[in-house]
């Protein structure tokens, strides 16, 4: 029995990389598509199978009473089944979709693939357009004679890395829902997606004081001292606003600190067992967002990927970007 059932699960595995494979020849990857001929499936719905069995009732009951008026309604159902055929793949064919620009997202987040649908020549398209994951159940659907361009469709991401989004079903049952007209496109982007932040104390290390060791960053001297206290203004962080002061009735005031030293601080990987790898970028992650946030510059050490210190949103892209495509073979047990 079990035998049986691996040998099922194999042959289903086989089947469907070679419908993969079949698949990436026939409809390769690209950054705008044209549906027509060359990437479009049409095949009755269950609805429409069920129709046709019910032409083909209605067939053999008119034959074997002699009964014209019973032919005639099934050669009638019968012909609206072939024109209905051909309005779903010409309301479908003729489409325009064009990837947008993707986003960057965290591990265990979503990222949005935003879509342009629209029709050659601005042609008149009906009905409803439904749109999923490849394999996966519909997420979304829009009406094709109101579309509100970009159309999003949400991929989730479970890991860090580079990620290719998997192939996007768009599919049609106008008119009368006899046929299913559908597509997989797949779609030339690749994401970066970062380590999810792990909260942390923000450690640091300082390489121009040789005396200076990797510490906890509020208790290093020079860095965010109290100065003042100043009106606060909308935008500033939140955990600078003197809240002992708003619950006087003092109103918004937000603490201001100095600094005696401007030198750069360095986030370093370290050595640890590789099972802590994962842990450690994803702690290495928080503290990158939270040193952008108050712009302090740093420099970020992975051991066989150096940053030097910087500050700015390029700086942070740069080290998120190294953090998610760090590969756990430079970690040493």
């Amino acid at each position: 029995m079990k035998q049986s059932v691996l040998g099922k699960s194999l042959r289903s595995r086989w089947l469907q990389r070679y419908f993969d494979s079949w698949l990436q020849q026939r409809i390769p990857r690209n950054r705008m598509f044209r549906l027509d001929l060359n990437n479009v499936f049409i095949f009755p719905s269950r609805f429409g199978w069920l129709f046709t069995a019910l032409c083909l009732c209605l067939f053999l009951l008119g034959t074997n009473y002699q009964n014209n008026l019973i032919l005639l309604l099934s050669f009638f159902l019968l012909s609206l089944f072939l024109v209905s055929l051909m309005v779903t793949y010409f309301n479908f064919a003729g489409l325009e979709i064009q990837q947008g620009k993707v986003g960057n997202s965290f591990a265990g987040d979503s990222a949005c693939l935003p879509l342009w649908i629209t029709a050659e020549k601005e042609q008149k398209k009906f009905g409803r357009l439904h749109l999923s994951l490849y394999g996966e159940p519909v997420q979304t659907s829009v009406d094709l004679d109101g579309l509100n361009n970009p159309v999003e469709v949400e991929i989730p991401t479970p890991a860090r890395g580079r990620f290719r989004p998997p192939r996007i079903t768009l599919c049609s049952y106008y008119p009368l829902g006899l046929f299913r007209c559908w597509t997989h496109l797949s779609f030339d982007c690749e994401l970066i997606v970062y380590p999810t932040p792990l909260p942390c104390p923000l450690s640091v290390e300082n390489r121009k004081s040789p005396g200076e060791s990797e510490g906890q960053l509020a208790q290093e001297d020079g860095y965010d001292n109290f100065d003042s206290l100043t009106e606060y203004r909308l935008g500033q962080p939140l955990y600078h606003v003197a809240w002992k002061q708003v619950a006087k009735g003092q109103g918004m005031v937000s603490k201001k600190f100095s600094s005696n030293s401007q030198r750069a601080v360095w986030l370093s990987l370290g050595h640890g067992a590789k099972a802590e790898l994962e842990k450690r970028l994803s702690q290495l992650c928080f503290m990158v967002l939270e040193l952008s946030a108050i712009g302090q510059t740093f420099g970020l050490d992975l051991g066989s990927v150096i940053i030097e210190p910087d500050s700015g949103n390029a700086h942070q892209q740069a080290c998120l970007t190294a953090l998610a495509v760090f590969e756990s073979d430079h970690a040493q047990a």
